[in-house]
């Protein structure tokens, strides 16, 4: 078993690494199709937001390393090691991220050069919650080695990351009413298929064992968990959604979409938790 330390350090990664990248899409789909330099002057600024989410997670997983220096032996299993295959792909991403927002505070930043830029980050942040979504295919860890690990990650990136999004671009001012009903669309479909997915993986639970114990006893609060995903979703979504309606005060949109982004996060943080309860190894 990890130490509950761990267990926190790497759900705060799980949960908001994937989310930042993910609303980084959202917030470079709106640059691209800024209507005006004013308002791709303001989307640049708040790539800030999402860098940071990410930043955030980044660090908050080093943590559980033990010691700096150990970092760096991550590296030596590029291409061989799911692990080292995350940390590159999240260093490539905040690298981009990060030299992208340095560089839009330049007077004249020019779209032949942004938007090319901002396509290729979009290109790593998905690469990145793609190599965060196999790193946890460990043999000698059947709760972990399942199918259902890999799509669960997928989804608790597309739950709240488009959430964080649709507030970062509203704090741009870069209103999109189609696209941010897409948005909402895309963390309500990933609330139901993610909860349809973990409840299949507490159901699988019983049928995996080592010499000494059935993984269901490891977590027996699995289905209070999900159901507490499953409620602070909903609440999340429903913040965003008061969002849309036209004519709404922007004092009153930001707070509603930061309620949104808190629910979703903490629905996500919840079931990131129960998954590194679950690490239990082949034999003992």
């Amino acid at each position: 078993m990890t130490s509950g330390f761990d267990e926190l350090s790497l759900a705060l990664f799980t949960a908001l690494a994937p989310a930042g990248a993910v609303a980084f899409i959202v917030v470079a789909l709106a640059r691209l199709s800024a209507a005006s330099c004013e308002e791709a002057v303001r989307i640049d600024r708040v790539c800030a937001c999402p860098f940071s989410v990410c930043l955030v997670g980044f660090i908050a997983s080093a943590t559980h390393l033990g010691t700096p220096a150990n970092a760096l032996h991550v590296f030596w299993g590029i291409g061989r090691s799911p692990l080292s295959n995350e940390v590159l792909s999240a260093v490539a991403f905040l690298f981009l991220v990060g030299a992208y927002w340095m560089m839009a505070f330049k007077r004249n930043f020019p779209d032949k050069l942004a938007k090319p830029w901002l396509v290729l980050a979009c290109a790593a942040a998905i690469v990145f919650v793609a190599c965060t979504s196999v790193a946890y295919s460990v043999d000698t860890v059947p709760t972990w080695d399942t199918a259902f690990t890999p799509v669960n990650l997928l989804f608790s990136g597309l739950l709240p990351g488009p959430l964080l999004g649709l507030l970062f671009t509203g704090l741009a001012q870069a209103q999109r009413p189609r696209g941010d009903l897409l948005v909402v669309a895309v963390a309500s479909f990933a609330l139901v298929a993610g909860t349809i997915v973990l409840i299949a993986h507490q159901q699988s639970l019983a049928l995996v064992a080592n010499n000494e114990i059935v993984a269901s006893s490891l977590v027996p609060h699995y289905p209070l968990a999900i159901a507490a995903h499953a409620a602070l979703g909903i609440t999340g979504i429903a913040c965003a959604a008061l969002t849309l309606r036209r004519g709404a005060k922007r004092r009153n949109v930001i707070i509603f979409r930061v309620l949104a982004c808190v629910f979703a996060l903490a629905a996500v943080f919840i079931t990131r938790l129960v998954f590194y309860q679950l690490h239990m190894t082949v034999g003992f």
